[in-house]
């Protein structure tokens, strides 16, 4: 029993030191001033944190964007270099195989098959003419 008795004591007097000292300024003791002034500041904060937030929510809203318009775009591009490059072969064959002036081409092709017939029929000529010369060169009274 005396036991509970000093135990009682004890805890009577620890309630009456914290009824003595409190436990710090209430909110009755700032003043309203203070308390409004601390008010506004909480709210140029939210505020700050309202803006920033926005901003990041419009940055992320862009590199989505950017991620889903740019692979689109790389295979549009690709496709139409891999259609221009299967195309070019198809365009450079009538290109290269349509003749432009066929006239010209068929005059220059008969011009030298003339000339080429003309040389075949005046070679005996030349051969004869030669063989005249030769012969000529051999009788010429200063040779021995």
């Amino acid at each position: 029993m005396r036991m509970m008795i000093q135990i009682a004591i004890i805890a009577l007097i620890m309630i009456l030191m914290l009824s003595v000292s409190g436990c710090g300024p209430s909110g009755r003791d700032i003043s309203d001033a203070q308390w409004l002034a601390m008010q506004q500041d909480l709210l140029r904060e939210r505020e700050a944190v309202g803006r920033q937030r926005d901003m990041l929510e419009s940055d992320r809203r862009e590199w989505d964007e950017r991620e889903r318009s740019e692979p689109v775009l790389a295979a549009a591009v690709t496709g139409a270099a891999l259609l221009i490059c299967c195309c070019l072969p198809l365009l450079l064959i009538p290109i290269l195989s349509w003749s432009r002036d066929s006239e010209r081409s068929s005059e220059i092709v008969a011009e030298f098959l003339i000339d080429d017939a003309v040389k075949q029929a005046n070679r005996p000529l030349l051969e004869a003419k030669q063989s005249e010369a030769s012969a000529d060169r051999n009788r010429l009274p200063g040779k021995s």
